[in-house]
């Protein structure tokens, strides 16, 4: 069996790129920005990231890399290189309030789901029974992509260890974990894990075309998909999403001023009205595409 723990981190490729339908100006074609102005003396970088690709899919641009070693940090979501991640992960993995994935399905869903992981991923559902539904949605991942796979994080945080940069979170662990079970358990498990199962084939094709627009760059193709996708949750995106981004502009700001920083995010976090790039704006900052 796949490490759960992994393909959980790299399923927030769903609440950071699937479930959002906030519209805000058009953004150049770019993955990289530069934050500058505002009092910073030094610029840093913001770099919209997808958590889970094929390999043969990676791209990474030379002006990327310039950004990234021009930086003196580097700040992801969460702080992926903190041996205490893991175990932070596990303390959050668990429904703990007594619910099962089978009290809180009807039994024509359970089996569906239960069918699903035996036929497509060779696994037991029973094993799993108390695992929060977000996270049993993840282990969906590598079957959908269908591939060796690459995580952009993952290839920040071994750039950093060669570039002897320090590499912290934008958020905990716990604020991340807050966010995604504010949509409620029930929810996860109907909305999320058994409508993703019921609705294979169109979210093969929805993912297969995201990164289709995430490889040509264009947040705002990116846009459109999400708020085309089958998959969107008004209210998920709200916690997942817009409090989130509110939240991290002022941690933003203050680390600016530290040090020039390197910050990756999933991309969905950067375009539209109430994204990262417009609330930085809106804060006074010049934040401007690098080609």
């Amino acid at each position: 069996m796949t490490n759960p723990i992994k393909f959980f981190i790299i399923s927030l490729i769903f609440s950071s790129l699937y479930f959002t339908k906030i519209y805000g100006q058009k953004e150049d074609k770019s993955l990289l920005y530069e934050i500058s102005g505002n009092g910073l003396v030094q610029p840093s970088y913001l770099y919209g990231t997808i958590h889970a690709i094929c390999k043969n899919d990676f791209i990474m641009t030379e002006a990327t890399k310039k950004a990234f070693s021009e930086s003196q940090q580097v700040y992801l979501e969460i702080d992926m290189d903190d041996p205490q991640m893991m175990t932070e992960m596990q303390k959050n993995l668990m429904m703990t309030d007594g619910s099962t994935l089978k009290t809180l399905l009807s039994e024509a869903d359970y089996q569906k789901v239960s069918t699903f992981f035996k036929d497509s991923l060779k696994t037991n559902i029973t094993m799993f029974e108390q695992m929060k539904p977000f996270v049993l949605s993840s282990f969906t991942i590598p079957k959908m992509l269908n591939c060796p796979m690459q995580g952009y994080e993952e290839v920040f945080v071994k750039m950093a260890s060669q570039e002897h940069k320090e590499v912290l979170g934008l958020e905990t662990v716990q604020e991340q974990f807050a966010a995604i079970d504010k949509m409620g358990m029930k929810k996860q498990a109907e909305e999320m894990l058994v409508q993703l199962i019921t609705n294979w084939n169109e979210g093969k094709a929805e993912l297969k075309k995201l990164i289709s627009d995430y490889k040509k760059q264009d947040v705002d193709l990116m846009m459109e998909d999400m708020a085309n996708s089958k998959f969107s949750s008004d209210g998920f995106e709200k916690d997942i999403l817009e409090t989130r981004n509110q939240n991290w502009i002022s941690r933003i700001a203050k680390i600016t001023k530290e040090k020039p920083t390197f910050f990756a995010v999933g991309a969905g976090h950067l375009g539209g009205s109430k994204g990262v790039i417009a609330l930085l704006k809106k804060e006074g900052y010049t934040v401007k595409a690098v080609k």
